[in-house]
């Protein structure tokens, strides 16, 4: 700001010497046929006079031209148009506004910049490089810890949490399970979980700890139901070749069921999929049940205990995790993001899909975006004071003004000696 003032305040200085000079010479004009009377005929004397002259008079007209941009001429009684930035502080805001509104967030400008920029070509060059890849990690780690930081603040954990107990009351359960299982029964996923479980099932059957369970079982069953025939029948050896019976019955049930497409009891599951489907689309009393069952979960504090436990060991660790300088974290993260930046450079699909995305994006935003920014200067500068206005607005432009000034000296001067010329030639 300082450098501004200076470099304002000597370009003045020089338009106010030009100026000087000119009022100098065009006085010296006319004293000296005063004092040397031979002179009043010379034709460069008249030459010199005419020149000075013009120069005055347009060093003059440009000086008003500038200065009344800027102040009122005269301070106290000011002619009009004069002080004009701040007479027209609201319509410059409002011109300023809609002119970067319109020339700088419109659909062409944002493709073109996006088109001409290639931003995700700059963004891979930027991320290949393992100072920057690292920098914007050990930034995206700062940042994360910090929000963690915050949400671990008591009132804003304490928000958070009435928050989501209250989104969870408003969660509607059940039509959220009507429209899982639809979406489940929709491309029959159920009968792909059906064989999953009857693979696991024909598989558990295999393992000889479950023939012992079944044999086991089959003797406590004896003992318990026929205790006078078991002490009669070997009932070790029954319970082994029963427990053999039934893995190879089950194991050829399940068998047949996998293999075959229209089994009854895969007739039997869509009907009773598609059953408790409607049930819980029509019954209220499947609603009530669904209902209570969401409110336990919900009051549950053995649940919530654990959920409040679980994040507190979760919080601890990643908050750790991130704040660790040069840890897991931010070196994954840096590495992801060197992987990226290489991949944005050398893959021309990707990094045109890219740019695709976040013109798409910018377009979407750039509405929005404009209102707000336009909106921004137009308050901003009805807010200013209107002579801190146009102090301002003559630190950041008068300095090319006073050239103008300069300018209007010197071809004021050179239009008085072309128009001196033009007088002698017709003249003559």
């Amino acid at each position: 700001m300082h450098q501004k003032q200076v470099q304002l305040r000597k370009a003045k200085q020089l338009a106010l010497w030009c100026l000087v000079v000119a009022g100098s010479i065009f006085v010296g004009t006319i004293l000296i046929p005063k004092f040397f009377p031979e002179l009043a005929s010379a034709w460069w004397l008249g030459l010199i006079k005419m020149a000075s002259e013009a120069a005055l008079v347009g060093g003059l007209a440009d000086w008003f031209a500038v200065t009344a941009l800027f102040k009122p001429i005269p301070a106290r009684y000011p002619i009009p148009h004069t002080n004009i930035v701040a007479n027209n502080k609201r319509a410059i805001a409002d011109n300023l506004s809609l002119f970067v509104k319109d020339k700088f967030f419109h659909a062409t400008a944002i493709e073109k910049l996006i088109k001409e920029s290639d931003p995700a070509k700059g963004a891979g060059r930027w991320l290949s490089n393992v100072n920057n890849s690292t920098r914007l990690s050990r930034f995206l780690c700062d940042a994360l810890s910090g929000i963690l930081r915050v949400i671990d603040d008591k009132p804003v954990k304490a928000f958070i949490a009435k928050t989501a107990h209250k989104g969870l009351k408003q969660i509607d359960l059940r039509q959220l399970m009507v429209t899982s299982l639809n979406s489940v029964t929709k491309e029959r996923q159920h009968q792909v979980v059906l064989d999953k479980v009857l693979g696991k099932l024909a598989s558990l059957m295999s393992q000889s700890s479950t023939q012992e369970y079944i044999a086991e079982t089959l003797v406590a069953w004896l003992k318990t139901e026929y205790s006078r025939v078991e002490k009669i029948l070997p009932s070790s050896w029954l319970s082994e070749k029963g427990a053999l019976i039934a893995v190879k019955a089950v194991s050829s049930i399940l068998d047949d069921i996998y293999h075959d497409a229209e089994h009854p009891i895969r007739h039997a599951f869509d009907e009773q999929v598609h059953e408790f489907l409607y049930e819980l689309q029509h019954s209220p009393l499947m609603e009530e049940k669904v209902n209570r069952y969401k409110a336990q979960l919900v009051n549950d504090p053995a649940l919530n205990g654990y959920i409040h436990k679980s994040w507190q060991r979760f919080h601890a660790w990643l908050l750790a995790s991130l704040e660790a300088r040069e840890g897991l974290v931010e070196t994954k993260v840096s590495r992801w993001l060197q992987e990226l930046g290489i991949s944005l450079t050398e893959n021309s699909d990707l990094s045109q899909a890219f740019n695709t995305h976040i013109g798409e994006a910018a377009k979407y935003m750039a509405p929005e975006l404009a209102d707000f920014l336009t909106r921004h200067i137009r308050d901003t500068i009805n807010s200013w004071d209107e002579r801190e206005m146009a102090e301002q607005v003559e630190l950041n432009i008068g300095r090319d003004l006073q050239k103008v000034r300069i300018n209007g000296t010197l071809v004021g001067g050179l239009i008085g000696a072309i128009l001196f010329a033009v007088e002698r030639l017709i003249g003559s």
